[in-house]
């Protein structure tokens, strides 16, 4: 039964669903009532949970109560017949189940939480949204860890989470370079670097679909990128900070969501990571965490809310990969003419 609701929303959606996704949705169904929580709690992608939940609320498995979507007497009947459990949390208090703490750098994510309160808000037509500050120093945190902040020469590509401006008040790299195509950004930064004299920061405007020009090429030991979530938005932002590194032995930082990605698009992006001649060390899930931006009311997500409820807290959240170079790997620098922002699994456009 499962799996011929699993078919059918593979031929509404033409995304990849399979009887599992379907099981995590109904798993999340039983914890809560909240839309956005059913997306994060069942890390299946937005599109494909709406067309979910369409579907049982066609079988009478859920019902709608105002903003709420609940689980029928049947749907749990069935649910459990099935063998399908409540979905169960355990993340660590501390760390936020991020494996790291931001102890460390205390006084920066002090400084940091001031500074960043009159940054530029997030723009739709760059499918821009930006990270927690916890998580943004969570990042920095991260790549002290591995050995990827101290000395190191590291680059930006796209800075809405202002991640460049975190590493550089720490002042331990050996120099940040930011490239984004937002001019508010590369102002706002700007103006910290000149108030607090953060020489190792550089800024350029730079259009990603652009080749990068030749002087960032080759020239840096880490790259840091939370990239579009179509395969060939990802496949831009990973190829141009390939480009910039030096050779082996060097990493790069990219978030992926299951929100906008599903288990399909995941392995077609393992596999591209492989064959570009790098491989994957760290994927810590729900690393993450996204303020909810101020156009979601006019995304494809807030469309195919079938409650059309606002989201209470933090609902979108992102993987980090931590992948590194071994050996020969390629450097791709060609200019895009594919929409690298919208696929069917597209929610924030």
């Amino acid at each position: 039964m499962i799996e011929v609701y699993a078919s059918e929303v593979r031929k509404r959606t033409n995304i990849p669903v399979f009887a599992r996704d379907v099981e995590r949705v109904l798993s999340a169904l039983f914890v809560t009532s909240d839309f956005w929580e059913v997306v994060r709690y069942s890390m299946v992608s937005l599109p494909a949970v709406a067309s979910i939940i369409d579907l049982l609320k066609r079988e009478d498995w859920v019902g709608y109560q105002g903003e709420n979507i609940v689980l029928t007497e049947k749907g749990k009947r069935e649910a459990e017949r099935l063998g399908i459990y409540p979905y169960r949390r355990y993340t660590c208090d501390r760390c936020n189940g991020r494996t790291v703490t931001i102890d460390g750098f205390k006084d920066i994510y002090e400084d940091f939480l001031k500074i960043q309160e009159d940054r530029p808000e997030a723009l739709h037509r760059y499918d821009q949204g930006y990270v927690t500050p916890e998580t943004t120093m969570a990042r920095v945190a991260l790549a002290d860890m591995r050995g990827d902040l101290r000395g190191k020469e590291i680059i930006v590509l796209g800075d809405d989470d202002l991640v460049g401006l975190a590493l550089a008040l720490t002042r331990l790299p050996k120099r940040v370079v930011v490239i984004d195509i937002d001019k508010r950004i590369l102002d706002f930064e700007n103006r910290i670097k000149n108030e607090r004299g953060l020489e190792i920061l550089d800024l350029k405007r730079v259009d990603l679909r652009d080749p990068l020009p030749d002087d960032l090429l080759g020239k840096f030991d880490v790259f840091f990128t939370d990239p579009a979530e179509t395969l060939p938005g990802f496949k831009a932002f990973a190829y141009r900070g390939i480009a910039t590194l030096k050779g082996a032995g060097c990493a790069g930082y990219i978030g992926l969501t299951h929100v906008e990605t599903s288990l399909s698009k995941w392995r077609d992006i393992q596999r591209f990571i492989v064959e570009a001649g790098l491989v994957i060390t760290d994927i810590i899930n729900e690393f993450n965490e996204y303020v909810n931006w101020p156009y979601y009311r006019s995304t494809r997500g807030w469309e195919l809310n079938p409650v059309k409820s606002d989201p209470k807290g933090i609902w979108y959240v992102s993987a980090l990969y931590r992948v590194e170079t071994v050996g020969e790997f390629q450097r791709w620098n060609e200019p895009l003419a594919e929409d690298i922002y919208e696929d069917e699994e597209s929610s924030t456009t």
